[in-house]
């Protein structure tokens, strides 16, 4: 399976809430990643999440700060091992009622038939206006 068909498959088992299928297609040593690496307190997503259990907390802090809304995925391209993504989303922050409207993009990694790299990019300043 391509790194494409893979990523393709994990987020298709995330939207449709089979999370535990979405963790088995997870590598013991993946990375989540939602923009920066670093923890930080103005972001409750940012930091390092990892493992399927880091998987759950990661997914987990998404669905406790957002109401999921659209996902459009505009184009996907790749090859055996690496796969990105783009598009856009609007969501809505639980806290503030406000939407969170941002393109994104994901870059992922597959080693083995699973992922090790989740790295997913948005608008950061615009979830930062959503939040107040």
């Amino acid at each position: 399976m391509s790194a494409v068909d893979l990523t393709k498959s994990f987020l298709g088992a995330l939207f449709s809430g089979q999370l535990d299928e979405a963790l088995a297609l997870t590598a013991p040593e993946a990375r989540f990643i939602s923009v920066s690496p670093r923890e930080s307190a103005a972001n409750p997503l940012h930091g390092t999440f990892v493992g399927p259990e880091g998987a759950k907390a990661f997914f987990g802090g998404f669905g406790a700060l957002l109401e999921p809304g659209d996902f459009t995925v505009e184009a996907a391209f790749g090859d055996d091992r690496h796969a990105a993504l783009y598009g856009q989303f609007r969501h809505t922050v639980r806290a503030t009622g406000k939407p969170f409207v941002s393109d994104w993009a994901l870059i992922t990694r597959v080693e083995g038939g699973r992922l090790t790299l989740y790295h997913f990019y948005e608008d950061s300043d615009a979830l930062t206006r959503a939040l107040c």
